[in-house]
Parts: C-alpha cells; sequence; structure tokens
C-alpha cells in the first residue's frame, strides 16, 4: 500500500481543530467497473446530529461518528464535531471512540449514511480523489448494490489552486459549489443528500 493511500485511510483522530477545504462534486456513474480501478476502499457507516444556528448558541453544525472498515483495517470509530464557516469550510475536531458509544448515536440520530469508499490518487499530487458509493435501502453490506449517483471529494490545501480531472468518466456532473449552483442543481442535490445518500434511523424502521 502506498503511502498516500495510507494516508487517505488514516482518518485522523487527535483532538486537534482543523479546517477541511474540500471541493464537491455529483455525479452519475455509467459504468460501475471503473470502480476495480481504485487503489483502494473502505465501507463507511456513520450516525449525526445536525444543530442548527439559533438565538440561543453562535453557529451551526454537527457532531458525528463513523465507523470504517476496509480489506487491510479493522473497525474503527470516530467522534468529529463540525461547525460552518461562511465561506463553506468546516472546521473539525475529531477524538477517538467506541462501539457503545456508536450505537447510542444510532438511537438519537435522525439519519445516517452506509456507503462506500473508492480513493483514487492524482498522479504526482498528494491529492486523491474520495468516490463514495450509497447502498440502497434493504441491500446488504458487501453486495455493491449501490445507487446510480455518487459524490465525490477532493480534499485540497489552497481552494484557488487548479482542480485536477475527474478520476474517470462520469455523466450529469455537478461541479458548482453551493450558493453557484442552478436551481435545477440546487434541487438535484437537495434530494440526493434527502432521499439517495441518507439513511433513517434504523430502530425506527425496525419498529
Amino acid at each position: 500500500m502506498s503511502k498516500l493511500l495510507r494516508m487517505a485511510l488514516e482518518e485522523a483522530s487527535d483532538g486537534k481543530a482543523n479546517t477541511e477545504i474540500e471541493h464537491v462534486f455529483y455525479a452519475r456513474v455509467p459504468d460501475r467497473a471503473v470502480l476495480e480501478q481504485a487503489a483502494g476502499w473502505e465501507h463507511q457507516e456513520q450516525w449525526e446530529i445536525r444543530i442548527p444556528k439559533t438565538d440561543s448558541n453562535a453557529g451551526n453544525g454537527r457532531v458525528r461518528i463513523r465507523m470504517t472498515q476496509g480489506p487491510e483495517k479493522a473497525k474503527e470509530y470516530v467522534l468529529t464535531t463540525k461547525t460552518f464557516k461562511d465561506n463553506g469550510d468546516r472546521i473539525e475536531v475529531p477524538i477517538p471512540t467506541t462501539e457503545d458509544h456508536f450505537e447510542q448515536f444510532k438511537l438519537l440520530s435522525e439519519c445516517g449514511m452506509r456507503k462506500d469508499r473508492y480513493f483514487f490518487p492524482v498522479e504526482g499530487t498528494d491529492l486523491v480523489w474520495e468516490v463514495d458509493m450509497f447502498y440502497q435501502p434493504g441491500s446488504v453490506i458487501g453486495s455493491k448494490e449501490y445507487y446510480e449517483w455518487c459524490k465525490i471529494d477532493l480534499e485540497v490545501a489552497d481552494r484557488s489552486a487548479p482542480i485536477p480531472p475527474l478520476p474517470f468518466a462520469l455523466e450529469d456532473v455537478i461541479a458548482a459549489p453551493y450558493g453557484k449552483r442552478t436551481p435545477e442543481e440546487e434541487a438535484i442535490v437537495s434530494k440526493l443528500h434527502g432521499e439517495v445518500f441518507a439513511t433513517r434511523n434504523v430502530h425506527l424502521q425496525v419498529a
């Protein structure tokens, strides 16, 4: 495993605040065989509690617990607190946590995500494309019964630096950031997050 891929697979959990600067894309994957070209992958399940800005607090954000597991990686649990800047960047503080804490979060969270993340390093750079494929309702983890739409992230140190080409052929790409999308694009992204990417509280599903 390359050093670059190992760094991508290792979610930070050092308790230090860091600014996450990402380019985010949404697109359809017409040929899922391209996922086999990834340098690595891992399964992620996460649950979060959203905290809106109100008259009684000083900011909006989210608290999330994510479980990750991969072919060469045992289950790992990370609790991350996020606050949002006006420009869309996020301040994140991650710390390690436990499976019991993760299960407790499932009770409290309105929604979460079940997805596989594929890693595509950008040749000649320290950048890694992260392609998230989301499981359809009722599908078994490992079955790769994904929705057609995916979310693609590229974490960068400088938002103004040139963006490399996307890792493989995609369709219906939405590349504009929040606040600069057309109403049609914003409606698609909103539907993706609300109906495609989100998994409802599992305890309510079995009740």
